[in-house]
C-alpha cells in the first residue's frame, strides 16, 4: 500500500518527520512517498494544484494525505474523499476543490475519537487526525467505519468571474520555472461554449495560444495550455514571474472569450 504525503511543513522543524513516524507506527506496510513539503505556507490554491499533477500516477488504492491547513482548531471539516481509485485525507479548506470539479467522488467527515481516541490538541491535525486516519485507510480500514457520510458539495467553476465575455482568472500557482499557472481550465470553454478571443496580463496581451514553450522566441512571454491544460503565461527560457514582478496572491489575468464559431 502507498501513502503519498504533500503538505507546507518544510523540512526544518520535524513536523514532517513527525507526521510520517505516526504513518509508518500505524501502518508499517506502508510505502510513504513523500510528494513536496514546499507549499509556500498556507498556500491552498498551489496545494490544490499541485495535487493534479500526481495524483493519478500512482496505482490504484492508493492514499494521498495532504495538509496545508491554516484553518487548523477551527470549524472546517476534516475530510476523507473516495473517487473510483483513491483515497484523499485532508480539510475541508479548498484543497479538494479542483479535483472535485473533475471526480467522482464520495466524502465522509472524519470523525476524530474514531480515529485517535486520546486527541486532545486543535494545533497539529496533520500528526493527530489525518495521519492515524490516512493510515487506517491504508491498512484497509473502510471509510464509512472511521467517518460520517456527507453530502457532496456541487463544484465550484474554477474562474471567479464573468462579465459578459470577459473574465478574471486568478493565479493557481506559480511553478519551479516561474510559470504563472492560471485557475483556467480548457474544459471551462468547453462547459460555456467559448474560445480564447485574447489574453492580457500587465503589459502583456495576445490572441495567440501556443501549443509549446519553442514556439516563442527566448526571452519572449507567451500563453499556452499547460500539461494540465489550464491555461498559463510564460517566458521562454526564462521565468514569467521575475518576468511580470508577479503577486500571485493579488494579481489576476484578463481573458476575453467568444462564441464557437
Amino acid at each position: 500500500m502507498i501513502i503519498t504525503f504533500m503538505s507546507d511543513f518544510g523540512t526544518e522543524d520535524g513536523y514532517t518527520g513527525s507526521v510520517k513516524g505516526v504513518l509508518l507506527n500505524l501502518a508499517p506496510q506502508a510505502t510513504v512517498v513523500d510528494i513536496t513539503h514546499a507549499i509556500p505556507p498556507f498556500d491552498i490554491k498551489r496545494a490544490a494544484y499541485t495535487l493534479l499533477n500526481y495524483f493519478n500516477s500512482f496505482p490504484s488504492g492508493t492514499v494521498h494525505l495532504i495538509v496545508v491547513d491554516p484553518g487548523v482548531g477551527s470549524q472546517r471539516k476534516p475530510l476523507i474523499l473516495q473517487t473510483d481509485d483513491y483515497f484523499f485525507v485532508g480539510p475541508d479548506n479548498g484543497i479538494f476543490d479542483l479535483l472535485q470539479y473533475r471526480e467522482k467522488y464520495k466524502i465522509w467527515r472524519i470523525l476524530e475519537k474514531k480515529v485517535n481516541p486520546k486527541i486532545d490538541s486543535a494545533t497539529f491535525h496533520g500528526r493527530d487526525l489525518f495521519a492515524p486516519a490516512a493510515a487506517m485507510l491504508a491498512n484497509g480500514v473502510s471509510p464509512q467505519t472511521i467517518g460520517k457520510k456527507e453530502t457532496a458539495a456541487n463544484p465550484k467553476p474554477t474562474f471567479v468571474s464573468l462579465s459578459g465575455n470577459r473574465c478574471n482568472v486568478p493565479i493557481l500557482a506559480v511553478d519551479h520555472f516561474g510559470n504563472i499557472i492560471t485557475a483556467l481550465h480548457r474544459n471551462d470553454l468547453n462547459r460555456l461554449q467559448k474560445s480564447i478571443k485574447w489574453v492580457a496580463f500587465k503589459n502583456f496581451k495576445t490572441d495567440h495560444i501556443q501549443k509549446y514553450y519553442a514556439e516563442a522566441q527566448k526571452g519572449e512571454p507567451l500563453a499556452l495550455w499547460n500539461s494540465l491544460d489550464f491555461l498559463e503565461i510564460a517566458v521562454r527560457e526564462a521565468s514569467a514571474a521575475r518576468y511580470f514582478k508577479v503577486n500571485a496572491q493579488k494579481e489576476s489575468v484578463t481573458v476575453e472569450l467568444k462564441d464557437h464559431i
